[in-house]
């Protein structure tokens, strides 16, 4: 498709931020969902804790001021994500490009590294589904050669937009981006003395050879109101002849059917969360409400608004009921029934066993919920877990690999440094263990009974230093290294070979004259005997 330049009228440029793509409007609550959920905060309650049966104004309100959560979604969310970059990410140094090299030092325009934003780009994956990385220069028009490149450190960098901000899109029969339209939030800050401080919104469209810059013209102090009346103009233009459109998508966990959206992590587990923030709210409304027995006061022929009335509501230091009888009865307590709370509470233990089988890290968290200390899972479910959630992990590399890869793809085209789509400069791990310590030494354990062969234990307990001391300095790792070479030690074996012989050939030892006491059975038999 040849692109032309050309003057764009104001009409052209109002219908452009206008559009949407198909998806956009049905996805984008669901996404402000998901990203509020994650995010949390006391704001969070205002939208998503509801009304219960016939409860009034004030009740809801001091309820909703006493409600309480643990984001569940964020704690799923961050352990996947400790899981997958616990392994160590192979990124080739030497063979790599001077321009590479540097944008892995300095990734984003905040000089964050490249690990610290694939960490960030997964994180944000888990959530939405799909993100979008976006990789730009710091290249301006006034740069005539690498000479002025360098004095001016001109790199390459990507940042990620949400789905939210990209707002429509559309794609070639290979199922390569023609063109994609974005927005962002920008602000008039500049000058401290002169800037109004206002947001605004910009519309950033690229093509595979141009971008455009388009501004909104709000006034001062108008507000969103002025907002949604206010002039869209174009602010800047110019020309990448990258040949490609440099922004592509990330997936969280697969391929989505939908050009505009993917699954996320989170899309039932947040909604889970909300549900059990409402049980626990729920729960607070009954403990605050009948922890505690009521006193009931018999009284006879009084209504409230009586002088007695009133001196026998005052006898009561807590709050006093009073009901009519004539037989003479005596005070007594009103005692809350347990089982609505119970009820609650077995619902929410359980709704919280679900969100963390549901992406295999049950281990991470306690078989009932999170105030017990122990792991009652059977070796059958914790082993269901391990392939679950190592599926998914491996799933997820693939995906950030290849995200790398298209990001040094785009940096190199911009940095006009010839890159193979194929090389192998990065390498994601393949598989991931995610055993803990106390798993390591039953595995150890369990192979010296086996008398497995002595290559596999040596590389079991590399694993387990491995564990044990992550961050060894390179004169105790060789140390490490040179007594490896001799484990298992070989009087261990030589012990168990001994007493062996002692033990089912004594009639041998007796003739060699060796005591029989050093023997491994039982010497008083062997004495009587």
């Amino acid at each position: 498709m040849e692109e032309k330049q050309m003057e764009l009228t104001e009409k052209q440029i109002k219908d452009l931020v206008a559009r949407r793509h198909p998806e956009y409007i049905k996805k984008k609550e669901h996404w402000d969902f998901l990203a509020s959920t994650y995010a949390g905060g006391r704001a969070w309650f205002d939208d998503n804790i509801f009304r219960y049966f016939k409860e009034g104004d004030q009740e809801f309100k001091e309820r909703l001021e006493r409600a309480y959560r643990f984001n569940h979604t964020r704690e799923v969310v961050n352990l996947i994500n400790k899981y997958l970059f616990k392994e160590d990410i192979h990124r080739n140094v030497e063979e790599a490009p001077e321009p590479i090299q540097k944008f892995w030092k300095r990734a984003t325009r905040q000089n964050v590294s490249i690990d610290g934003f694939m960490s960030a780009l997964d994180l944000q994956s888990s959530i939405y589904g799909r993100v979008w990385v976006v990789v730009d220069s710091t290249m301006d028009s006034d740069a005539e050669s690498v000479a002025d490149e360098k004095k001016k450190d001109v790199r390459a960098y990507a940042y990620w937009i949400s789905p939210q901000q990209m707002l429509d899109m559309a794609w070639d029969d290979d199922g390569n981006l023609i063109w994609a339209l974005i927005v962002e939030v920008a602000r008039d800050d500049q000058d401290p003395f002169t800037s109004s401080g206002q947001e605004y919104q910009r519309y950033r469209l690229w093509t595979r050879n141009e971008w455009y810059l388009f501004r909104e013209e709000v006034k001062k102090g108008a507000g969103n109101a002025g907002r949604r009346t206010a002039k869209v103009v174009l602010e800047d233009k110019g020309e990448h002849k990258l040949g490609v459109v440099p922004v592509f998508p990330v997936d969280c966990i697969g391929e989505s059917e939908s050009p505009y959206f993917s699954p996320s992590l989170i899309d039932d587990i947040a909604y889970l969360d909300r549900a059990v923030a409402n049980y626990l709210s729920n729960l607070d409304a009954i403990i605050q409400d009948q922890t505690f027995s009521q006193l009931a006061i018999p009284v006879q022929s009084l209504l409230p608004g009586d002088e007695n009335h009133a001196k026998v509501m005052e006898m009561g230091t807590k709050r006093v009921f009073t009901y009519d009888s004539e037989s003479g009865n005596q005070p007594f307590y009103l005692s809350p029934d347990p089982k609505q709370a119970q009820m609650i509470i077995t619902t929410i233990q359980t709704v919280i066993n679900e969100i963390y089988h549901s992406v295999g890290v049950a281990g991470e968290r306690t078989k009932q919920d999170n105030a017990k200390g122990i792991d009652n899972s059977s070796g059958a479910a914790k082993l269901y877990d391990f392939q679950r959630v190592n599926s998914l992990l491996i799933t997820k590399a693939e995906r950030l690999e290849r995200a790398e890869r298209q990001m040094m793809f785009l940096a190199a085209k911009w940095m006009g440094v010839d890159l193979d789509e194929e090389h192998s400069l990065i390498a994601y791990p393949e598989s991931f263990d995610i055993r803990g310590l106390t798993d390591e030494f039953a595995v150890a354990e369990k192979l010296g009974l086996l008398e497995a062969p002595d290559s596999v234990r040596r590389y079991q307990m590399e694993m387990l230093i491995e564990k044990i001391f992550p961050n060894i300095s390179a004169a105790m790792q060789k140390e490490f290294e040179k007594d490896l070479l001799n484990f298992p030690p070989k009087n261990a074996l030589n012990t168990l070979e001994n007493k062996s012989v002692l033990t089912y050939h004594r009639n041998t030892v007796q003739e060699s004259g060796q005591d029989l006491s050093q023997g491994n059975g039982n010497s008083s038999t062997q004495a009587t005997e």
